[in-house]
């Protein structure tokens, strides 16, 4: 009888054991957002973000003018940001200066770097995001100022926030 008990613990230990084991490995990540938006004066397409627990790219999209097909000014600007654990955070920026660019069609380039971690040193993963958006800012040559727009990439649900 004893010994039917001890062949009935030795599996049950090696289980856990096992099982304990599995639990301290890290799970890998692969987040990839293909992502686009507009606002008033602008159309953003193919903007990417993936992120890893190593690294983190941002970038390939194209801002188009609408109803433009020539926009000639002195310098336009964009900040991509990415609100993470409530901190908004620039993650991508570009711009172009100089006299008479045309600026109809800006290619927003890519970056990529080391993964963004949370406050506990960990890698952040896309539960840690709330909203990612642009700015685009131009020298409005009707206007003689400078313009800024918003454009909305990303927005968690207000269901997805609370949980």
């Amino acid at each position: 009888m004893k010994k039917c008990i001890y062949l009935s613990i030795v599996p049950l230990l090696f289980l856990l054991l096992i099982q304990s084991g599995c639990n301290n490995q890290e799970t890998a990540y692969n987040y990839y957002l293909a992502l686009k938006g507009e606002s008033d004066n602008w159309n953003l397409n193919g903007y990417e973000i993936e992120m890893t627990q190593e690294k983190f790219k941002a970038g390939n999209g194209t801002l188009k003018m609408k109803s433009e097909n020539e926009y000639k000014t002195d310098s336009f600007h964009f900040n991509t940001h990415a609100v993470i654990n409530n901190e908004d955070i620039t993650i991508h920026s570009g711009s172009d200066t100089g006299l008479g660019i045309d600026i109809a069609e800006e290619t927003t380039g890519t970056i990529e770097a080391a993964t963004y971690l949370n406050k506990n040193g960990d890698p952040i993963t896309l539960d840690e995001i709330s909203d990612i958006y642009i700015i685009v800012e131009w020298w409005d040559r009707n206007k003689s100022k400078n313009v800024k727009e918003r454009i909305n990439l990303y927005r968690k649900t207000d269901m997805e926030l609370n949980s």
